[in-house]
């Protein structure tokens, strides 16, 4: 099993996206698209597993055993993520997709997210 990564341990910033997302773990900021978002300690565990774990759709227990040590149902890191979906702002950062069973139906314990740029940068608000 991983270790839990304290938010205060990084040499610095975690970036995704060639620097449209940055997380300043120190502050617990993150900056989008040029624009800072304060951040909790919950949300910044989050985020910071998000980038860790790279481009692509990842399962709760994926994010919960990159970020967490503890034991919990992973099914708990659903209300913490729509937080920070919020707090990232409109367009969406964070994607959210649902598997379906062999009938149709949406599984909600197959829940997936994964972080994904919603469009081009808008101009002008990138820092170099």
């Amino acid at each position: 099993m991983e270790q839990e990564h304290p938010v205060n341990e990084s040499p610095g910033p975690l970036t995704a996206f060639d620097g449209r997302i940055v997380l300043d773990l120190a502050t617990r900021i993150a900056t989008v698209d040029g624009r800072e978002v304060p951040l909790t300690h919950q949300d910044t565990r989050v985020l910071r597993a998000l980038i860790e774990l790279g481009e692509g759709m990842h399962d709760l227990l994926d994010i919960q055993q990159h970020g967490w040590d503890g034991l919990f149902d992973p099914r708990e890191l659903r209300h913490p993520m729509a937080v920070l979906r919020a707090r990232l702002g409109e367009p969406p950062w964070i994607v959210r997709e649902q598997e379906e069973d062999r009938e149709g139906n949406r599984e909600r314990d197959r829940d997936r997210y994964g972080l994904r740029p919603p469009g081009p940068p808008p101009s002008g608000k990138l820092r170099a």
